[in-house]
């Protein structure tokens, strides 16, 4: 009619089909959620934090298997996530391959099948995603009220629990996709709880597994210290090391700016202005750790395992 402007209309059934919003619809809280939640993934916060994470635990539970607490090593925030990288990348890249085999076969699916299928298909795997998750959220309460049973699988009860919660935020969202619309905040705050609740789930992972790695990673290094280079360690003055089957030389030569040389000795590593030395024969049952500082009065040499140091300065 003359005067009046046409309207578009959306049919009823636009958005429980799957086709796209008419473009005057504005976005739905899901999509400005996942907008918020992709601005922190893009700025790598998330996956920062977790690798930072799991360097931490690793480092912790790395040197109090040789008796070392880590504060005194004044570790660098870059060396924690080098550590972290270290062990997370595998873990990682299997999270990633298996969402991608996912991602890639649902596509398929939508590609090859008629629409009504692809539907009824959702209708059968929405209650049994749901029975699943619950079961997942299920154990992962379970091992957090008595995990002393599930200490062999570490790292399974934070990804049961982040997985539970996608198959029952998969299963509501299908269960709720013939309802009117909810409200935006609603929307929104659904969301955003999925988001943290899984990143729980993830840290609970990486806390667990950073945890069996530095007992893994401390036992090889342990095994390894017979094949590590010999150290002989000279100093302006003596050290009155007592560790076993580390051995003092006095140097016979009065000009010498080191009088004694130290025998027995590998280096496990140089962290800050300190090394963490380790006597030959390191035991877990009566081991010593030595912490050195670093400076002018000491020096070291290091010789090949395979090449005793002579007997004398």
């Amino acid at each position: 009619m003359p005067g009046v402007k046409a309207r578009r209309i959306a049919h009823p059934l636009h958005h429980v089909n799957g086709s796209e919003p008419p473009d005057d619809a504005g976005e739905s809280g899901p999509a400005r959620a996942l907008k918020v939640v992709g601005s922190v993934l893009a700025n790598a916060t998330l996956l920062t934090a977790l690798v930072f994470h799991f360097g931490f635990l690793y480092t912790q539970v790395f040197f109090a298997h040789f008796g070392v607490h880590y504060t005194l090593l004044g570790e660098s925030t870059d060396i924690i996530l080098v550590r972290g990288v270290d062990g997370i990348y595998i873990p990682l890249a299997v999270i990633s391959a298996s969402a991608l085999v996912v991602m890639c076969v649902i596509a398929y699916l939508r590609a090859r099948l008629a629409e009504s299928t692809w539907l009824a298909i959702l209708r059968v795997c929405t209650p049994i995603a749901a029975v699943i998750g619950i079961v997942l959220v299920g154990i992962a309460v379970v091992v957090a009220i008595d995990p002393q049973p599930f200490q062999d699988h570490a790292g399974l009860p934070g990804m049961s629990f982040s997985a539970g919660i996608l198959l029952l935020i998969f299963s509501w969202r299908r269960v709720m996709s013939g309802a009117p619309e909810r409200a935006t905040g609603t929307a929104v705050a659904e969301w955003v709880i999925t988001f943290v609740l899984v990143s729980v789930g993830l840290f609970w992972a990486v806390s667990d597994y950073s945890s069996a790695v530095g007992v893994r990673r401390a036992s090889e290094t342990e095994a390894a210290i017979p094949a590590m280079p010999h150290v002989l360690l000279f100093s302006a003055k003596s050290l009155n090391f007592a560790a076993n089957g580390v051995a003092e030389v006095e140097c016979q030569r009065p000009e010498s700016a080191y009088r004694y040389r130290y025998d027995g000795l590998k280096l496990l590593l140089q962290s800050g202005n300190q090394y963490v030395l380790l006597p030959a024969e390191w035991t877990p049952s009566d081991g010593t750790a030595i912490i050195l500082p670093r400076s002018e009065q000491v020096r070291l040499e290091f010789t090949p395992a395979a090449s005793p140091p002579g007997d004398t300065c």
